[in-house]
């Protein structure tokens, strides 16, 4: 072999050990960093995708909060954070005077404390015979056999476990109201519509015999509860 040969076999080794080393030590680690700036550009496209998402339904949020203001207001109106029972006395008046009922007297006992409440069982009525454990065998004749009555369900009982006796009391409240039983009909169930919830557990009504009363008219005791969601250290007794 000449030396000619020998000069170009060398000549071409030596290109192809540039080559080898240009695509280890050049290009295979660019090739890698790119691959790697593309998954990061991936990763951060889906990072900003799912930012975008959530500012979305965060102004989609923000748009309907004066509507979820106003719809507190109106709950802290029904049970508020304090007894304010002058407000609550103030509208007694207006309504008795919108139903043209006289609200002789208020009284008010303490608190009570939330308890919550207990699902009632409810027993078979006297005389029903307990429900078969198994289903009955049908008679001789082939004919069915007629199961025993089963007690209807209690409704299931709903809690929230943010209520408690901590923060939620109930305030007993007795009223004497004089006038038409029709006026009071209306006086009762427009005190339970009011702004105040005020449940009635209580209603009773008499005669009036009054001489100054007109003819017809009645005297009303309505007893019930109105209801504080307190804050942190609210004070029940608080009229305000």
């Amino acid at each position: 072999m000449d030396v000619k040969r020998l000069w170009t076999i060398g000549a071409v080794l030596a290109m192809v050990v540039v080559v080898v080393a240009g695509w280890f030590l050049g290009i295979q680690p660019q090739l890698a960093e790119a691959n790697t700036a593309s998954e990061n550009l991936a990763n951060a496209q889906t990072q900003n995708a799912a930012g975008a998402n959530s500012l979305a339904k965060l102004k989609a949020d923000y748009e309907g909060i004066a509507e979820l203001k106003k719809s507190v207001d109106s709950l802290r109106q029904s049970v508020p954070s304090s007894a304010q029972l002058s407000a609550f006395v103030t509208e007694l008046d207006l309504l008795g005077g919108q139903h043209q009922v006289q609200v002789k007297s208020i009284s008010v006992a303490d608190a009570k404390p939330y308890t919550p409440p207990v699902p009632v069982v409810v027993a078979p009525a006297a005389g029903t015979p307990a429900a078969p454990a198994a289903s009955p065998s049908p008679s001789p004749s082939g004919a069915p056999v007629a199961s025993a009555p089963v007690a209807p369900m209690a409704p299931a009982v709903v809690t929230n476990p943010k209520i408690t006796a901590a923060n939620f009391v109930a305030i007993p409240v007795t009223l004497q109201v004089i006038g038409s039983y029709s006026k009071v009909l209306d006086f009762v169930k427009g005190l339970q519509a009011g702004e105040r919830l005020f449940l009635v557990t209580n209603f009773a009504t008499t005669e009036s015999k009054d001489s100054t009363s007109a003819t017809g008219q009645v005297n009303a005791s309505v007893g019930g509860l109105v209801y504080v969601l307190l804050d942190s250290g609210a004070n029940t007794t608080k009229a305000n």
